[in-house]
């Protein structure tokens, strides 16, 4: 680029020179700032890409990929209440509420009441659901041997602790965000 010259703001990683000068830039403090923004950029896009390719996959089945872990985790237990499930998931419940509409309107799953206590569902799989489910796992077991393909096992267990630590501070967060709109 001849003729260009860059002040010391302007230089290494903290800005494209080719890039047109734009008022919103954001303004680091440092490369860790840099490259944290970017990791937190590129876990967003990764979590999306493997949502999509899970749901792609369980797509031939008729379900999303949470429904299909759903069914499973419903077939492993035997009874499961809605509340148990979305702790045993991460989910909440309406959310899990709505994955077992689905899979009860297509058969796979039934409710009832609990007979001890008459607010409480159980889900069960049906047997349809029973027999379906190993398939579901077998394609669960075979969409996670391609992600992981290319990565040595040490790099997966740093990962998990990485993303252990990530996911602690995620839920800090949202505790302390939620205590905040509360008293708000």
């Amino acid at each position: 680029m001849a003729g260009t010259t860059l002040s010391g703001k302007d230089r290494g990683f903290l800005r494209n020179p080719l890039a047109p000068a734009q008022k919103s830039e954001p303004k680091y403090t440092g490369v860790r700032e840099w490259q944290a923004e970017l990791s937190i950029s590129r876990l967003f896009r990764t979590s999306i890409r493997l949502q999509t390719a899970f749901d792609r996959c369980f797509g031939q089945f008729g379900m999303t990929a949470q429904e299909a872990a759903v069914l499973v985790h419903c077939a492993e237990e035997g009874e499961i209440s809605a509340g148990k499930l979305a702790k045993v998931m991460g989910r909440d419940k309406g959310k899990i509420t709505r994955f077992v509409d689905r899979l009860e309107t297509s058969g796979f799953l039934t409710r009832k009441n609990d007979p001890r206590d008459h607010r409480l569902l159980i889900i069960r799989a049906t047997s349809k659901g029973r027999r379906f489910a190993p398939h579901l796992k077998a394609r669960f077991e075979e969409v996670r041997g391609q992600f992981f393909e290319g990565v040595l096992n040490v790099d997966i267990d740093k990962l998990e602790t990485v993303l252990s630590q990530l996911h602690a501070n995620a839920e800090r967060l949202c505790e302390a965000n939620a205590q905040k709109d509360a008293h708000d």
